[in-house]
């Protein structure tokens, strides 16, 4: 059920409003808090990241622990890297970006290049996406042959959902992704369906359909051999 008409992802911020953990890093001077992960329910270093994805961290000081010129690096660049980025709500904020499976140490480094404290982190292939239902009454995922998954919503009625990578076990991950669309056949259904603030390219789909069928299919930009091909049954309700 692959389709060859393609739509190019844009450069919009996912943004999840969430419940952050935060963790203390291994020396007990610093803590690390993720944000902006993609993940509605809150982000946490307990959950690995998706190879492909980026997470942002901020940092605080315990047991009076001063930040004030405190950089963030990590220990094998072939796991994540890590960058300052724009401060987030006055806050000092940095971006990790997850490169290949394993497991490398986030680490708070003063102005000497001496290790303050660090946490470890987890990446792990993504092996597939799933579609996450959030706003309306979306039933499924069911299973229907030529599909991974199938959905079935109330025509006219507003729905949403988030695509998500998947790690193995089917186990969600952490993680901002970019994503392309595919339509069956070139379908063009989108066109008035597609609801103010779907933002596809960075996996969030808001739709009111008229009763049909629909067939969808998201892949990975990163690699498309990573996709969820998806069909949405919008179905006519009594009046």
């Amino acid at each position: 059920m692959r389709a060859s008409h393609l739509l190019t992802a844009g450069a919009l911020t996912l943004a999840a409003a969430a419940c952050n953990t935060t963790t203390e890093g291994a020396n007990g001077q610093i803590a690390f808090t993720p944000t902006n992960c993609g993940v509605v329910a809150g982000c946490d270093f307990a959950d690995s990241i998706g190879v492909h994805g980026a997470v942002d961290v901020q940092i605080a000081g315990l047991q009076g622990t001063p930040t004030a010129g405190l950089d963030l690096a990590s220990d094998d660049e072939s796991v994540f890297t890590v960058a300052p980025t724009d401060d987030t709500g006055n806050q000092a904020t940095w971006e990790i970006q997850a490169h290949g499976a394993g497991v490398a140490r986030l680490a708070a480094i003063d102005g000497d290049g001496t290790e303050v404290d660090f946490v470890e982190v987890s990446v792990q292939d993504v092996t597939h996406l799933a579609l996450e239902e959030f706003v309306g009454d979306a039933v499924g995922p069911t299973d229907e042959q030529g599909f991974d998954e199938a959905w079935t919503v109330n025509a006219d009625e507003l729905v949403s959902w988030y695509v998500r990578p998947r790690i193995a076990g089917d186990a969600p991950t952490m993680g901002r992704f970019s994503f392309e669309t595919v339509l069956d056949g070139g379908a063009t259904w989108l066109t008035g369906a597609e609801q103010e603030g779907s933002d596809r390219p960075n996996g969030y789909l808001y739709l009111r359909l008229p009763a049909g069928d629909y067939p969808i299919t998201f892949e990975l930009t990163e690699d498309q051999g990573i996709f969820v091909d998806a069909i949405i049954h919008a179905v006519a309700t009594q009046q």
